[in-house]
């Protein structure tokens, strides 16, 4: 089992946990929340039916339980759930519906996520609903992993979230709609958009510079992520130019930044569960920048233009994690490193960052 903390310093560690339990081998998923937006669970089916393959999440069992608890959750988010192929969604404590100011008696507060396989039960449970800020900017911590199927436990525990549970209905569904609205309950504060930070690129120290000062240590961090531009200088659009002393992060202490081309090294690249040991990390002395050949979209790889591709340390290896470059995690990601004045220029020319957290 492993323990992810998110903060402001540390964003998308919520997402991260799912990376440790969502296999392509799931077919049945139990997610039971308190509070739900249509852009949480917009982030989390993403994140998921990535992982699993688009014609394994469809063909999923899914059942989902949230709460109407104080007109916190977002109606579209359970036309969202309810939309889905396989889907199931139930709301406790159903007879707030009914109360003044959708005020429950009792809250319904769990944060349970489960993914059932043939042989083991995944599971993140912590403090995130399921919204995005709570997956990527909250305050926030969660614990992530398997259990053997034979056990039961988590059987169990989903038996008693169930308690005062009823099925949703598109008449229930509309009868919330109205009162939501009526009162004015809008859930927009559960998912605020993050802050971009005020970053001058021509302000912003040099990577290496700052490296070859002793000012900063790459390899005491956890994650870097690099604002990708154009990836134009490959047909593949998968070379990602590094700044001179990115090799540092993964490992390694190259320093001869001279005019030859030079092997680093080959770090290990994960990404969804596969595993890449041959793809090179080079200095090129003609354009004075590292680089490293990214896994294609044929090789099971992303698309990384106009992105901020980061990489997140791991005992296997380094987890490659892709999003828009204005995109909530990217900005929250840059918000990060800036916080900790970790952000910097990839080199003395051009405007592309890079930054450490």
């Amino acid at each position: 089992m492993n323990v992810f903390v998110q903060n402001a310093t540390c964003p998308s560690q919520v997402l991260f946990a799912f990376d440790d339990v969502v296999r392509d081998t799931v077919v049945r998923v139990r997610w039971a929340v308190a509070y739900s937006t249509r852009r949480g669970c917009e982030r989390l089916v993403q994140r998921v039916s990535t992982r699993m393959g688009r014609n394994q999440w469809e063909r999923t069992e899914k059942h989902f339980v949230t709460s109407l608890d104080f007109g916190l959750t977002d109606p579209a988010a359970l036309e969202f759930l309810s939309g889905l192929p396989e889907s199931k969604v139930r709301i406790a404590n159903p007879a707030v519906l009914a109360a003044p100011g959708l005020m429950p008696a009792k809250a319904y507060h769990p944060k349970l996520y489960l993914f059932d396989g043939p042989a083991v039960t995944g599971f993140v449970v912590g403090s995130a609903n399921m919204t995005e800020s709570a997956f990527i900017t909250n305050t926030e911590v969660v614990a992530a992993g398997e259990e053997a199927l034979r056990n039961g436990n988590w059987d169990r525990v989903w038996q008693d979230l169930l308690l005062d549970t009823s099925p949703l209905t598109a008449d229930f569904l509309d009868t919330y709609r109205r009162k939501w609205k009526r009162f004015g309950k809008r859930p927009a504060t559960l998912d605020l958009t993050p802050r971009q930070a005020s970053i001058v690129p021509a302000a912003t120290p040099v990577f290496w510079e700052t490296i070859a000062a002793g000012r900063v240590a790459p390899a005491t961090f956890n994650q870097f992520w690099i604002e990708a531009g154009s990836m134009s200088s490959g047909g593949s659009h998968n070379q990602l130019e590094l700044p001179r002393g990115a090799n540092r992060f993964f490992g390694f202490a190259h320093a001869n930044y001279g005019a030859a081309h030079i092997i680093i090294g080959h770090p290990i690249l994960t990404l969804r569960r596969r595993r890449w040991t041959n793809r090179p990390l080079t200095w090129h002395g003609n354009n004075k920048m590292e680089r490293i050949n990214l896994p294609t979209v044929a090789q099971g790889g992303l698309s990384y233009q106009s992105t901020a591709v980061l990489f997140r340390r791991q005992s296997a290896g380094f987890e490659i994690d892709v999003a828009p470059w204005n995109d909530a995690a990217a900005v929250a990601w840059r918000a990060a490193s800036s916080a900790l004045g970790t952000v910097f220029r990839l080199g003395e020319r051009g405007p592309r960052i890079c930054g450490l957290f």
